[in-house]
């Protein structure tokens, strides 16, 4: 896991299709291209393995907001250890 990033903080799972980048606004309402979400979850940690043991639904991806961070499909893909469901 990324020593910045703390697994017991809160944070905010929002699915949006394929090459759109989440704002601010996106986290906090729910604009039509949004998939599921926002949701919030107590722990980073719970809304991650939730983001990447889901099954995909089709062209839309997740992003976790951590505080003031995002971080994108690409980052938490990089985050995950397969089979473990635990953070490099």
């Amino acid at each position: 896991m990324n020593s910045a990033l703390e697994q017991d903080a809160s944070a905010t799972l929002i699915w949006l299709q394929e090459g759109l980048v989440p704002d601010s606004a996106w986290l906090l309402a729910r604009p039509t291209d949004v998939g599921r979400g926002p949701e919030d979850w107590p722990h980073f940690a719970d809304a991650f393995r939730y983001a990447m043991n889901v099954p995909r639904l089709g062209e839309w991806l997740p992003w976790i907001q951590v505080g003031d961070r995002t971080i994108s499909p690409e980052e938490l893909r990089r985050m995950y250890v397969p089979r473990s469901h635990e953070f490099r």
